[in-house]
């Protein structure tokens, strides 16, 4: 299942999900605003379930915080993310070797590590919801013609009824193996 997830991982190929199972998609937001309410849709496509299967939106609050360079402060840098995320793969050459290809095409090289160091991430909460039925969204069969490249706000206590257990989602794409979630979720 690593390599899986590992090769799941298409945000650095502009996709309109960032992780795509043969089963299903997850898209990931991320907000690090003070009240989180919405976050930001950035196309019809991206939570329209056409052709993927099972569709989810995983939601990360995090508390963002500019600080000297501190290992073992409160949250991780970029950089220490990475190394974490390097070190689990280093048992699995090939899902290393694909991890390192994807954060090269989505512009990370190590050389510039240091640039990332000043910002340290923690993790407040974690949401994830089922993208089905009467759950608010703006898909592509819904413009009208000459409408498209849409983006909007969505509001997350709208979703709650959608609400799911993100470690039962990943078992789900992973064809009922049992998926380590520290990977699938730092990516």
């Amino acid at each position: 299942p690593v390599f899986a997830a590992v090769s799941s991982w298409k945000a650095s190929d502009a996709s309109h999900q960032d992780f795509q199972f043969p089963s299903g998609a997850i898209e990931v937001k991320t907000t690090s605003a003070k009240r989180p309410h919405t976050v930001r849709i950035t196309s019809e496509r991206q939570l329209d379930g056409t052709g993927v299967g099972s569709l989810y939106l995983h939601v990360l609050v995090v508390d963002e915080r500019e600080v000297p360079s501190d290992p073992g402060g409160a949250g991780l840098t970029l950089p220490e993310i990475i190394a974490q995320l390097r070190a689990f793969l280093a048992a699995e050459p090939q899902s290393a070797s694909l991890f390192d290809d994807r954060l090269l095409h989505a512009g990370w090289v190590d050389s510039a590590a240091s640039h990332y160091e000043s910002r340290r991430w923690t993790i407040r909460r974690e949401q994830t919801f089922q993208v089905s039925g009467s759950f608010p969204r703006i898909t592509e069969t819904m413009l009208p013609a000459g409408i498209g490249d849409v983006s909007y706000a969505l509001d997350l206590e709208a979703c709650n009824e959608f609400a799911m257990d993100i470690a039962t989602v990943l078992t789900a794409l992973a064809g009922g193996t049992s998926f380590d979630r520290t990977l699938a979720t730092e990516m």
